[in-house]
């Protein structure tokens, strides 16, 4: 248990210590319209936000999977899971009930994967897009995403709100049917409200450099 304890500290580590230097920076979520140059830098400023609106992916991740007050269930998948939907993974052992922080730890553990696989795999990704994809991961899976019509859109510059918005079924694991969730379209919804967060920074750098100023 001390092991997994400490693992579960050190995997996140350098997303914090990378959000307490972001957090030091001033962020406004309005950009005034005539910004020059030496105001305004993009990737700064998706870094910013980036770290503006992290926590509330976490935030929201624990309002919809919910603590069971700390103990083992299945989840709709048909999977043991505890905590703040940590799916229990063979050879893991944990107490009957577990602690908030403690299932908090969880959650940013797997996150943090998650977000690891965002970076990799869609590395032209920052600020709440990123977010926004490794949402997507770690709620789809890695391997959903890899495959996915929404990856080839961010690619390829295509229609990300429609390929969030195909991904509001799931598979009824008695029938093998495609069933529509309004909670799935909710989380879709979620994703791509993330997504769009970082609009009005990618407008006013369009505009900057239309107008020659960048």
């Amino acid at each position: 248990m001390r092991k997994l304890i400490t693992s579960l500290v050190l995997i996140p580590v350098f997303l914090t210590l990378s959000q307490n230097r972001l957090m030091s920076e001033k962020y406004e979520p309005e950009l005034e319209k005539n910004f020059t140059s030496s105001d305004f830098d993009l990737e700064n400023s998706l870094m910013c936000s980036e770290s503006k609106n992290y926590e509330s992916v976490i935030d929201y991740i624990k309002a919809h999977e919910g603590f069971a007050g700390g103990k083992e269930y299945i989840c709709v998948s048909g999977r043991r899971t505890i905590g703040y939907g940590h799916v229990i993974l063979k050879g893991e052992k944990f107490p009957e009930i577990i602690t908030r922080e403690f299932a908090d730890s969880l959650l940013r553990a797997d996150f943090s994967k998650s977000y690891i696989l965002a970076q990799k795999y869609a590395p032209q990704l920052l600020g709440s897009r990123r977010l926004a994809i490794s949402h997507f991961i770690y709620s789809k899976g890695i391997a959903a995403f890899l495959q996915s019509g929404l990856r080839k859109a961010i690619n390829r510059g295509g229609d990300v709100d429609a390929e969030f918005s195909k991904w509001c079924h799931y598979t009824d694991r008695k029938t093998g049917r495609k069933v529509y969730s309004k909670v799935g379209a909710r989380i879709q919804k979620w994703e791509a409200n993330m997504w769009h967060k970082d609009d009005e920074l990618y407008a006013s750098d369009k505009k900057l450099k239309n107008s020659g100023k960048l």
